[in-house]
Formats: structure tokens, C-alpha cells, sequence
């Protein structure tokens, strides 16, 4: 599995040699550091630079996981999950999952800012380096985690002389030279020299060496002079002379400087920065308008110049992505925005609050409309990047009675989401607190409860389905909801053949679709196909599961780059020709379904694909292909179900069959030695095997003899690619394996032959095709 990249630095790193030095040294002998400091002192970057710097060290790599913008300790584990990307489709707690997939690795995770999720953390740090015995863990706060083993770090302020007579000798250190660095680039012109350096020092002395501060600072050199600002400055520290005696000083410092912008700030800039308080990670520009604008204080219009203004001013910063520009505010001064919203009394700050909830309510109805249409893989970028903004505004919802019922449409509304992005956990979390909190008989209500018992068969929990779907039917029918009734029978059928249960089902697929023709609902037939073909194929019925695979693809065709719906009817319909007979159609059918799911990242079906590629392998007699096919499917399947395979007999069977003829050529010893490399391969590289025709040539015929008798079929084919002159690199690139797995073979080739040299490799074939 490939983590995703530490973010790239973009602005140069100053100062910190002695702090990294001493990070690198300590996780020699701690698998827990944790870097404190106030807010601004620079715990992220420091930890950042740290992780870059011991990438080397980490055999399976480094995670970042960002927390700053996570309100529900509860959602701690899904947070790690996902930031690794692991899909939350398990049944089992998050944190087990978490333990489970890292228990074997040697990785570097780096949690960063986790004062506001301190209990949750603790917990949860202290159970994955209790299972994972090659884990470390470098983790920000604002306070220590408290764990055992754990070694705290301060991140102190960056040097800066300590009185006016140090002038000269300051001209090193490290808060100068950052300031002279973004100053450079904030104010083109402006220097150091002998005449300012004095008033330049007595300010970051002012500022107590704070990264945050100094950054604010720079951002005034456009309209303020050096010696201007050292006045505002006194007048500030002399407002917070009276601040609460328990407050250190660099805090008071970091909050005079978040302050004195905020009086810099024009009116509609700092209207705007209390509201813009209310977002939680990233947002867009429309957005901003839609939450921030009112008919008093701040119109729509106005709200780009105030942004423009803030950006400037070092208070937004601007984030490009794939989906054009977002922005985002720093956790401290956002804070700051927090606590001027609340000042504008309880009325105000709940209407913007109901603004944010309304504006993601509008955008999650406006992905579930577009959910199965060409703009899917768009949608799913957006909603990606809105996820903080989004459990905010749920979270808000369910915290909210009068707005209960919005945060139950809006759970509902994101099932696509949930189900594609591998967070059918977190689906169910959302879907359950909004059930208990929203009693409103209504065809949400209706939607949520057949969603839950979906999801509970997708993760193999299928003891509660029940009560579930016969609430659902009962409501939708007092209702007269005609397409809940009908989706609600559709899956109380679905559970049935889950559970081995097939009388009747038939019929009632057939019941539920004619309502849903009925009620007109295309998705609910298009989707409904693939279900029911499904169940035909299992139960011998192939050619009319694989007729209705074909109908749900006709359907289909109005939106050609649709991936989520068309994906899985052609995984059903590959499955029913494979049983069929019709082998090279199913396989044909299987490379397009394969590519349509890698488009979307959707785990579990990358995983029932892979399943099928095995079965083609096997027939081919690549077996040792096979076996890296079923090791990758396992992998996935133990992070995307419960039971592999939705517990289907005939799949099991299908795998059992590929399985054994794979052990009984190669060995039990090399078929796990190669089913074991699949594991570790990454979705991209699963995926490449998959497609990969040619990627394993099939076996040396058993009748052949000659000095590598004694080699396993791997490694005659190693040694065959040695003998082209390639190096264990390039062969490791052509066979889909990693390099070290390569350098063993090579080793294990000239150990078995008494060889010393690659060289003698290439006069074995040279001999052995002169034979």
C-alpha cells in the first residue's frame, strides 16, 4: 500500500538543526516523541522536516496525519485509517484494523496536532505500539500525550539575541534569518542594514522568536515601517498586561500579534475572519460567499475583497489542489476567529453555523443528484476535500435538535461517498446518530435505515438487519413513499441471499424492480439490475443475471464516464460468464471493469476483480501468478470486509479450485512465498499484474532437464532475465515484485548451482539452450 507524500515544502526551512538532530537521535532508542510548544512555535514543520529526513530509516514508510481539523475523538482510528489509506469497510473498531495492518511494518507515523483529542490520542497511540513492535510515532501538542515511553520534546521559540546590546551578534540567528526570508518575498526591496537592525532585533525579541508571529509581522512591511510597528506592538503587550496569570508569555506574544492584525484589519475583514471561523479544514471561494454574506454587515460582494485582503495579510492561506484554489485557516487563528464569532452574540454565530450546515446540505443533495453521472470522479475529488467541513456541519447537526433532520439528509445524501471512498464505518456512524437524534417520520428516515442494513451486509454483520428494513417498509408504507418501499424491498432481498436464503427471491427482485419502474427511479433500476443479476448467476440462473447485467449497462450508456455503478455490473456479468464457460469474454469484460474501479480507487472492488484475474491465471497455468492475484485480493479484503468474498460459496469455491492447482505445481513452500509478495504489492501495482498479460510466463515444462533442475520455477525465470542482461531492478519492474525479493532469488539461484557470480548464470542458459 502506497502512503500518501509528505507535503512539499513551500517556503525555505530556517533554523531547527539542534531539534532535528535530537529527534533523529531519540527515536533511536523511543518509539514515542512528542514536540510541544505553544501555538506558531513551528511543532509541524519541525516534525515534518524530521519525517523527511528518516524516510530512509522506514521500510514501509512515513504517514501524515493531520487532526487539526477532527472534533470527535471517536473518529480518531477512521481519521489514521484513512490518512493511510486504509478503507474503513471493516466491521471490526477502527483502532483493531489499525493494529492489525501495522503490526507487521516498520513505519513512521506522524500525528500532528493532537492537544484537542489529548485522551484519544494517548489511547490510541499507546494500543498500536503495544501490537506494532517496529512503530514509531512522532506526535504534536500543545501538551504531552502521557503515554508510557513516550519522550517529550520542547520546540522552543527560535534564538534571538537577548538584550539591545547584542545587535552584531544576533546577525545568525535563526529568528532574523527567517525574517529576513519573508521579508524578501513579502516586501521586494526591503534589507537589513546597520540602520534597522537594531529596531528589527527589538521586535523579534517582542516577538518572542515565535514563527507565527514573525510571519504575521512580516506581512505589515508592505504599509508599516520597522520602527511603526515596535509602537503598535508596546500599545498591544500593554493592553494584555492584566491577562490571567497562568498564561505564559509566548502566548500572550502569539495572541497580541493575532490582535494587533485583527485592528489592522478593515471592518469586512474581520467580520469576515469570525465567520470564516465556522469552516474546518479547506474551502472554496463559493463557498465562503454563500456561509459569510448576510444582508447587514457584510454582502456577498464583498466578501472577495475581505478574502483578498486576508490572504494578504498572512491570516487565509491559499491552497491550490486539482480542483482549482481553496483556502484555509491556521488552527490558531482560526481560534482567535472562534472567539470573535462568539462575541457577536449567540444569534449571530448560530445563523452563520446554519449558513454552513445549509451550504453543505445543498452541496451533499448536488452530489447525490450527480452521484451516478459522467461528473462522479469530480464530485468525489470535492467531497474528498469538504470531508472535515462536512463531519463539522453533521456534527453541528446532531449537537443541534432544530437541525437534526438536515444532518439525517445530509448522511443519507453522501452514501455514494461512503461507500466508494471505503468509510462504510463512518457512514454508519453518521447514519446512526442521526437516526437517534432525527424521530421526524420521513423518507430520509426510510433511505437511512435500508442504508445501515446494506452496509451491515457489506461488512458481513448480518444478525440486525431485521428490525432495520421492517421499520423501513412500515414507514414507507404510511408514508406512501414509493421509491423507499421499493429500494427497502430491494434489500430485504439482498440480505436474504446474503444469508444463503434464495426462496423467493427471485420474484421479489422482480417486485421491487417493477415498483421502481413504476416510480420511475432509473438509478434505483440501474443499480437494482446488477443486485439481482447477481443472485440469478450464484443460483445457476447465468444467462439471465447476465442479461440483467447487460440491462443495467444499457442504462448506463447515457453516462459514459460513470465508474461506480458501471463498475460493479460488469464484475457481476464477468463472474456469470466466467460460470458460463464463455472464459476469454469474462476476462475481456474483467481488464474494462478493472480499469473503471482503479478510476474511482474502490477497494473492494479492485479486490473482486483480482479474484477473477486468479481464475484466468490459473487456467493459463501461471501459477505463480495466481498465487501473487489471490495474495493482493487478500490484502484488500482484509482491510475492505469482513469475509472475503461476501462469504459466497461459489466464489469460495472458484478461489479454492485456482488455489489448489497452484499448490499442487509449485508447492505449498513457494506458492505462500509468492502469494505472500502479493500482499505487500500496492493497489497500483495489483492492478498492473492484473493487466499485465505476459507478467509470469507459464512454467518450464516438467520433462526438461539440465543443471537448473533444481531451481523453482521462479527462479528459472529470474535466471532467464539475468541471462538478457537485465539488472534485479529492471527484472523486479517486469515481474511486478519488489527489488529485495529479486536480490533474494538471485541469491537463493547461486547458492542451489555453487555459483559465485552472475556471470556463470548467463553460461548456464547459454549451456542449457546449447543442449
Amino acid at each position: 500500500m502506497t502512503l500518501p507524500e509528505l507535503p512539499a515544502e513551500t517556503t525555505s526551512f530556517i533554523g531547527r538543526t539542534a531539534e532535528l538532530a535530537r529527534i533523529a537521535s531519540v527515536l533511536d532508542t523511543a518509539r514515542l516523541v512528542t514536540l510541544t510548544g505553544p501555538g506558531g512555535v513551528g511543532k509541524t514543520r519541525t516534525a515534518i522536516r524530521a519525517a523527511h529526513g528518516m524516510r530512509d530509516r522506514f521500510e514501509h514508510g512515513v504517514g501524515l496525519v493531520p487532526l487539526s481539523a477532527l472534533s470527535d475523538p471517536e473518529l480518531l482510528p477512521n481519521t489514521v485509517a484513512s490518512a493511510l489509506h486504509l478503507p474503513e469497510q471493516s466491521a471490526l473498531p477502527a483502532a483493531d484494523v489499525l493494529a492489525a495492518y501495522l503490526a507487521d511494518k516498520r513505519m513512521l507515523l506522524v500525528l500532528d496536532t493532537c492537544e484537542h483529542l489529548v485522551d484519544a490520542c494517548a489511547m490510541l497511540c499507546d494500543q498500536l505500539l503495544r501490537t506494532a513492535p517496529d512503530l514509531h510515532i512522532i506526535a504534536t501538542s500543545r501538551q504531552p500525550l502521557d503515554v508510557p515511553g513516550e519522550q517529550v520534546l520542547p520546540v522552543p521559540p527560535l534564538s534571538v539575541p537577548a538584550g539591545p546590546g547584542e545587535s552584531r551578534a544576533g546577525e545568525d540567528c535563526d529568528a532574523l534569518r527567517l525574517f529576513t526570508d519573508r521579508a524578501s518575498a513579502a516586501a521586494p526591496g526591503f534589507e537589513v542594514t546597520d540602520d534597522n537592525r537594531a529596531d528589527v532585533l527589538s521586535l523579534l525579541r517582542r516577538l518572542d522568536g515565535i514563527p507565527l508571529a514573525i510571519e504575521l509581522a512580516v506581512s505589515r512591511l508592505r504599509t508599516l515601517s520597522v520602527e511603526a510597528m515596535l509602537g503598535r506592538l508596546d500599545h498591544r503587550f500593554r493592553l494584555l498586561t492584566g491577562g490571567r496569570r497562568t498564561t505564559v508569555a509566548r502566548h500572550q506574544t502569539l495572541r497580541t500579534t493575532i490582535e494587533w492584525s485583527h485592528e489592522l484589519s478593515t471592518p469586512e475583514e474581520r467580520s469576515l475572519w469570525a465567520r470564516l471561523s465556522v469552516f474546518a479544514g479547506e474551502f472554496r471561494l463559493e463557498a465562503a460567499e454563500a456561509v459569510c454574506s448576510d444582508d447587514d454587515s457584510l454582502a456577498e460582494w464583498e466578501v472577495l475583497d475581505a478574502l483578498i485582503g486576508l490572504v494578504e495579510k498572512s491570516v487565509v492561506l491559499k491552497v491550490e489542489t486539482e480542483e482549482g484554489a481553496r483556502y484555509r485557516m491556521l488552527d490558531t487563528i482560526r481560534e482567535f476567529g472562534q472567539e470573535k464569532l462568539a462575541e457577536t452574540g449567540h444569534a449571530a454565530e448560530q445563523a452563520v453555523r446554519q449558513r454552513h450546515v445549509a451550504y453543505f446540505l445543498d452541496e451533499c443533495g448536488r452530489f447525490d443528484a450527480e452521484w451516478l453521472t459522467d461528473g462522479q470522479a469530480a464530485w468525489m475529488r470535492r467531497i474528498a476535500h469538504d470531508q472535515a467541513n462536512l463531519r463539522a456541519a453533521l456534527e453541528h447537526c446532531v449537537a443541534t435538535p432544530p437541525l437534526a433532520c438536515e444532518g439525517l439528509s445530509m448522511a443519507t445524501r453522501l452514501w455514494g461517498y461512503w461507500h466508494c471512498a471505503g468509510l462504510l464505518t463512518e457512514g454508519r456512524y453518521w447514519l446512526r446518530r442521526t437516526l437517534d437524534t432525527c424521530a421526524q417520520p420521513c423518507p430520509e428516515r426510510v433511505k437511512a435505515l435500508w442504508l445501515s442494513s446494506w452496509y451491515m451486509d457489506l461488512q458481513g454483520e448480518r444478525g440486525d438487519n431485521w428490525p432495520l428494513l421492517d421499520e423501513a417498509e412500515a414507514l414507507a408504507r404510511r408514508l406512501g413513499d414509493d421509491r423507499g418501499l421499493a429500494w427497502t424491498l430491494a434489500f430485504r432481498h439482498h440480505t436474504r441471499y446474503f444469508r444463503g436464503l434464495t426462496d423467493g427471491v427471485a420474484d421479489g427482485f422482480d417486485d421491487a424492480r417493477r415498483r421502481m419502474d413504476e416510480a420511475g427511479d432509473e438509478t434505483a433500476l440501474m443499480m437494482s439490475a446488477f443486485f439481482a443479476g447477481f443472485f440469478h448467476i450464484i443460483t445457476g440462473a447465468t444467462g439471465e443475471g447476465v442479461g440483467l447485467c447487460d440491462d443495467s449497462l444499457r442504462r448506463n450508456a447515457a453516462h459514459p464516464a460513470e465508474c461506480w455503478s458501471r463498475g460493479w455490473a460488469l464484475w457481476v456479468k464477468s463472474v456469470g460468464l466466467w460460470l458460463k464457460g464463455d472464459h476469454q469474454h469474462s476476462v475481456d469484460t474483467a481488464r474494462e471493469g478493472i480499469r473503471v474501479k482503479d478510476a474511482l480507487r474502490d477497494v473492494m472492488g479492485i479486490a473482486h476483480f483480482l479474484e477473477g484475474f486468479a481464475w484466468h491465471a490459473a487456467e493459463l497455468r501461471h501459477f505463480e501468478r495466481v498465487a501473487a492475484l489471490q495474495g493482493a485480493a487478500d490484502a484488500l479484503w482484509r482491510r475492505a470486509s469482513k469475509e472475503p468474498r461476501f462469504g459466497i460459496p461459489a466464489l469460495h469455491e472458484l478461489h479454492r479450485h485456482a488455489a489448489e492447482l497452484a499448490r499442487e505445481t509449485l508447492g505449498s513452500g513457494a506458492y505462500h512465498e509468492a502469494f505472500n509478495e502479493g500482499t505487500k504489492l500496492t493497489m497500483d501495482a495489483a492492478v498492473r499484474l492484473a493487466l499485465a498479460e505476459n507478467a509470469a510466463a507459464p512454467e518450464v515444462p516438467p520433462q526438461r532437464r539440465g543443471p537448473a533442475e533444481g531451481l523453482t520455477p521462479r527462479e528459472r525465470q529470474v535466471a532467464g532475465l539475468v541471462a538478457q542482461g537485465l539488472t534485479n531492478r529492471e527484472i523486479a519492474q517486469k515481474l511486478v515484485v519488489s527489488k529485495r525479493t529479486v536480490d533474494s532469488h538471485v541469491e537463493h539461484i547461486l547458492t542451489k548451482l555453487g555459483f559465485s557470480a552472475r556471470s556463470q548464470i548467463v553460461a548456464l542458459d547459454e549451456e542449457e539452450e546449447g543442449a
